[in-house]
């Protein structure tokens, strides 16, 4: 049997450079400022429309995310979804994300250039396709995340009677442990 290798995820502040492989970070400037709407000139910076996509319908939801162990088991991709992240309230949440891998033809993450990045409260991410990710950690008390997916993807996690692998409705997720050996731990706390 294969040992298994303990990888602390780096910790990174999230920022609009940081994360310019993962996704496009929101924060409060406004990326692509400059749309023309003329009610509130002088008084309201438009910005342009967010290049979110996915399949079918789009859902807006929100989850209750509460601090647990930092290791980190799930990693999914979407890929004909982009995935919209922001924190609510006064708490700053962290995500695990890997750059895309599947124009190199893989389907696991590279895991050197996985990152933990620590969102600033009331801050956002919106992940761009393929990016390899799990769901968002609380940094220290209990933040509410508002999501942005699709139909497809949130009917298909949460027909699962039981964590596991899946590979269905623009969901494919693996078990990092049993894929590739090793143990991701993000270390917030």
């Amino acid at each position: 049997m294969q040992a298994v290798r303990d990888i602390e995820v780096p910790v990174v502040p999230a920022s609009a450079e940081a994360v310019a492989d993962y996704g496009l970070f929101i924060g409060t400037e406004v990326p692509q400022a400059g749309l023309g709407i003329p009610f509130y000139k002088g008084a309201v910076e438009e910005g342009h429309n967010f290049a979110f996509r996915c399949n079918g319908r789009a859902v807006i939801r929100s989850a209750r995310i509460h601090r647990r162990p930092p290791e980190v088991t799930w990693l999914e991709r979407h890929m004909n979804m982009t995935q919209l992240f922001i924190g609510l309230g006064d708490q700053p949440f962290a995500m695990v994300l890997g750059k895309p891998t599947h124009a190199r033809g893989m389907d696991t993450p590279d895991i050197d250039n996985v990152r933990c990045f620590v969102v600033p409260a009331g801050h956002g991410i919106m992940i761009h396709e393929g990016t390899w990710h799990d769901f968002p950690l609380a940094v220290e008390g209990p933040v509410t995340v508002l999501t942005a997916n699709s139909e497809e993807v949130v009917e298909a996690l949460a027909s699962m009677r039981e964590p596991a692998e899946m590979a269905h409705g623009d969901v494919f997720k693996i078990d990092i442990r049993k894929r590739l050996g090793v143990q991701l731990r993000a270390v917030l706390f």
